[in-house]
């Protein structure tokens, strides 16, 4: 495929995603646990196909019920108790991997569990963050969140098009550039139109929030690819036209809401 059909499909399927994503988040509630549940669905499958291409043997069916079922406690509960769960989720991982043996015991654990951590935990922070704004303000917060993540993306593409001449991290993603990375911070910035919609927070408020979720989300992206090179696989099973798998897409929101729920928890200890 050409790099303009290439760029001509994204931005179709950009067309048809992009609304979907923001109504559910307007809408709140059960339709945005709806689409967390789809996103750590299908990025749990996905985590687990890869590391079985490569050889490893995590627990698929476990730990992606594991990962459903966090997201499902924190929609319900919130944070309370979290680390017991967790801690319930590893004992449940190590008893399980036991049935298939000693040989690539500790293999089966951990990559289980990280499936968990990585794509359920992280992959639920949106129900913490709507949960944190409360239901007057969760449905601009998120809104101004995706933005950051989606105008970050193309800003970084279309600065390290152009402008790019000094790679970022050549050994983990050769196409990502300096001039890219700091495009796609200011990129991340434009959702500062929205803050007369978020009066919670001052504007300087507004602008870190943004800095750190476009910094999360292009670490996370750096995150994914390295994982990605270390077993040897190029993208994850395709799912979006244009965009590939699940985890190809919304790696940048596996790091970029986890810290906008961490950046706003310290926002109101401090006040």
């Amino acid at each position: 495929m050409s790099a303009r059909s290439d760029l001509a499909l994204r931005v179709i399927s950009a067309f048809v995603f992009v609304p979907a994503i923001l109504a559910l988040c307007w809408t709140g509630g059960k339709a945005l646990l709806a689409l967390v549940l789809a996103i750590v669905g299908r990025g749990s499958w996905e985590f687990y196909r890869l590391a079985a291409g490569a050889g490893h043997r995590p627990l698929t069916l476990l730990g992606t019920a594991l990962a459903l079922g966090l997201s499902l406690y924190l929609y319900l509960k919130g944070p309370v108790h979290l680390e017991l769960v967790l801690a319930g989720a590893l004992i449940l991982c190590l008893l399980a991997a036991l049935r298939q043996g000693v040989e690539g015991y500790g293999g089966r654990v951990w990559w289980t569990l990280g499936g968990v951590l990585y794509v359920g935990l992280l992959g639920s922070a949106p129900l913490l963050v709507a949960r944190q704004a409360g239901p007057a303000q969760a449905g601009w917060v998120l809104i101004a969140l995706f933005g950051c993540i989606w105008l970050t993306d193309s800003a970084a593409y279309f600065c390290g098009r152009f402008w790019g001449r000094r790679k970022l991290a050549p050994g983990i993603s050769p196409g990502k550039t300096v001039a890219g990375f700091i495009g796609g911070v200011f990129g991340g910035l434009v959702p500062l139109v929205l803050s007369p919609c978020l009066p919670f927070l001052s504007l300087g408020q507004l602008a870190g929030l943004l800095v750190l979720a476009s910094l999360g989300g292009q670490g996370g992206d750096l995150v994914e690819s390295a994982l990605k090179r270390d077993l040897g696989v190029k993208d994850a099973p395709a799912l979006i036209p244009g965009h590939g798998g699940m985890l190809d897409r919304f790696d940048s929101y596996l790091f970029s809401f986890p810290i906008a729920y961490i950046y706003l928890e310290l926002l109101t200890a401090a006040s």
